[in-house]
Formats: C-alpha cells, sequence, structure tokens
C-alpha cells in the first residue's frame, strides 16, 4: 500500500486527521521537520505534502532526486519554489482539513485512474481557462474539448465550465453530439450581464453536480454578434470566480473575441489535422503581443477522418511548431462514447491520449 506522507503543525488539521481515511493508501502524519529524514528513510512514501516552512531543504532535494517516482505536493509560495526539479505539484496552503482531504482525494484519483501522469515536474492551480483553437474546421476541437472537461471534472472533482463560443445559425455541434436541447444559452446572458452571477447562472446547463456545466452559443448568428470582447472578457473572469477550469471551445477563426479569450487564458491548445496544408496554414499563424499570462502553448495532431497523414516530424519542419501530443484515428465500432447526464453522446471516449493531454497541460 503507498504511503502519504503529511508535515503540517496547523492543529485543526492534525487534530482531525484521523477522520480522513484515503482509499488503498496509507496516511502518516508529523509535526515537525525534525523527524523528517527518519521518516523519509523508515516510509520511502510515494507522496510528500509540506505544510510547514522548511529549514533543511536539501532533505527533500536528496529524496526527490533518489526517488524520482515520488511526488511532492509544496505550498506554491513557499520558499522552495525552483529548488527542486522534479515530481513537484504546486498548491495553496492547507489550513483546514478540507484543504488536506482535498489533495488525498487528487492523490487517490490518480491513482485510480491510472492518469499517465510523467516524471516531469507540473503544478495543478485552481481556476485555470484553457482554451482550444484551430486553423481549420473538422479538427475534431469540440471532441477535445469535451473529453477534456469531462476527465478534469472525473479525475480531480473539480468545478468545471465548458463554454462553446462556435456561433452558427441554429444548434451547435456541441448540442447535437449531446442531443440535448440549446436553451439555455449565451444569449440570456448577453441580455442580462448587469446581473452578473445570476445571469451567467441561467445561462448554464447545470442539472447534475456530476457533470461538467455547459455554456452553449446563440441560436443565431445576429444574437452572437452582440458578445463583444468586452463582455466576453467580464464572462471570463466572472466564469473563473465560480470554476476550477473553464475550457473554450473557440472559433476557428482569428477575432476579436478569440484573440480576448486566448489573453485571459493560462493555456492555449492548438489543435492541427495532421497534413501538410495544415503545417503550412501553422507556420503563417502567429499571435501578435502573446498575452504575458499564457503559461503553456500546445500543440496537438488529432486525426478524426482517418486521412493519409504526414508525420509528427515531417510536420514540425513544415510549421515550425513543436507537437506535444498525436491522437490516432478512433473507430467509431471499437471504442466507447462518453456520457452527459446520465445518457450516452455521440462524443468517443479519448481517455489515455486525454489524460496526457491533462499532463501536459500542468507542466511546468
Amino acid at each position: 500500500m503507498k504511503i502519504i506522507l503529511l508535515i503540517s503543525n496547523n492543529k485543526e488539521i492534525t487534530d482531525n486527521i484521523a477522520n480522513l481515511k484515503p482509499e488503498n493508501l496509507d496516511l502518516v502524519v508529523i509535526k515537525t521537520e525534525e523527524y523528517l529524514s527518519c521518516y523519509l528513510e523508515e516510509y520511502m512514501p510515494e507522496f510528500v505534502i509540506i505544510n510547514i516552512p522548511l529549514k533543511e531543504i536539501d532533505i527533500l532535494k536528496h529524496y526527490s532526486s533518489a526517488n524520482p517516482k515520488a511526488t511532492i505536493f509544496l505550498n506554491k509560495s513557499g520558499q522552495l519554489q525552483n529548488k527542486i526539479n522534479q515530481g513537484i505539484i504546486y498548491i495553496d496552503e492547507l489550513v483546514k482539513t478540507k484543504d488536506v482531504k482535498k489533495v488525498v482525494d487528487i492523490i487517490s484519483r490518480i491513482e485510480n485512474e491510472n492518469t499517465y501522469i510523467s516524471d516531469s515536474s507540473y503544478k495543478f492551480v485552481n481556476q485555470q481557462i484553457i482554451s482550444l483553437f484551430s486553423l481549420k474546421g473538422g479538427s475534431g476541437k469540440t471532441t477535445v474539448s469535451f473529453n477534456l472537461a469531462c476527465f478534469l471534472k472525473k479525475i480531480f472533482d473539480a468545478k468545471v465550465l465548458l463554454m462553446d463560443l462556435n456561433f452558427s445559425e441554429g444548434p451547435c455541434d456541441l448540442s447535437s453530439y449531446l442531443k440535448i436541447n440549446q436553451i439555455p444559452n449565451l444569449s440570456y446572458y448577453i441580455g442580462n450581464y448587469t446581473d452578473g452571477e445570476e445571469a451567467l447562472k441561467k445561462s448554464i446547463i447545470l442539472k447534475d453536480s456530476n457533470d461538467i456545466d455547459i455554456l452553449l452559443p446563440p441560436l443565431s448568428l445576429s444574437q452572437g454578434s452582440k458578445l463583444t470582447s468586452s463582455f466576453l472578457g467580464k464572462l471570463i473572469i466572472l466564469s473563473r470566480s465560480f470554476y476550477n477550469f473553464v475550457i473554450i471551445d473557440l472559433p476557428h477563426n482569428f477575432s476579436e473575441l478569440t484573440f480576448e479569450a486566448i489573453n485571459l487564458s493560462d493555456s492555449l491548445i492548438m489543435l492541427s489535422l495532421p497534413t501538410s496544408t495544415c503545417a503550412l496554414k501553422l507556420s503563417k499563424f502567429k499571435i501578435k503581443n502573446m498575452p504575458s499570462g499564457l503559461q503553456n502553448k500546445i500543440s496537438i495532431l488529432n486525426n478524426p477522418y482517418n486521412f493519409t497523414s504526414v508525420s509528427k516530424n515531417i510536420f514540425e519542419d513544415i510549421s515550425g511548431s513543436p507537437v506535444l501530443l498525436e491522437i490516432p484515428y478512433f473507430n467509431c465500432r471499437d471504442t466507447e462514447f462518453l456520457t452527459f447526464q446520465g445518457l450516452k453522446t455521440d462524443f468517443i471516449d479519448m481517455g489515455i491520449q486525454i489524460k496526457k493531454l491533462i499532463n501536459m497541460c500542468f507542466l511546468k
């Protein structure tokens, strides 16, 4: 059984830690740094949660180097940032027992879901805005967006909002694939944005706490044209206040709305078909004044139609952009489909690839 070692002198936490009983994991607690070296040597924990200021940084550095598969949860404002080069997840300070439970639950899900987390260091930070963009329609962007939202919800038990900005006349692809009505939608927020949180709630499909929340586009282009970049900026900032992750499915035309969304994003995922034409388009695509807050720019090749594709190396040579993930063709007869509100959708389950993608979204 794997071991979690928690170091905390917070009385509220240490007095109530016995109430936490993680499945298939042992939780060991010490209150001071004095015995850290002994406990590391004796228990060889796979997970270490640091909730105190450490004086002897070298002890943890040595343990991390000697045990590359160990994962250390570290206060992101602490003095150890950038001192240890692998196996780090940066977290907020643990103040209450429920904060510890959240981290333990994440560890349990990582173990149970086998999420293919790599040995590279990464960080888990609340309130992430992740935008997905493609220069060409038909790249599978909406399918990847829905999969990403679902697996973030499943793995981290996070509050996740999927925001669809692909405006069209009539029902959008997302509502069609989910087999749901496109009401409520963004039209309500556009008409009542001054109501803030109330307008957001009344615009979202949120029937089941076990599912992601979804914000669908208006049913007409004329209504969608009323969403200015200023309105969108306020909407994203408002959503960030209530959700751990906001996934934005962007249109494939680069407009002021697209730039505003990217400008407020923490990660940008670029999807391309594995063709030389798409590689050439990507080579000519440059974002002027790249947002300074953008932590990750991730390029993905997706082959939803089983095209005769160019190799990853050739695509990189033409586009001048490194490819971090390749998603192969899925034969619908041999794959599972995701569910929403207890019903089967038309979205294929990209589990393995999406778990790898989640890992990439959190690379330092």
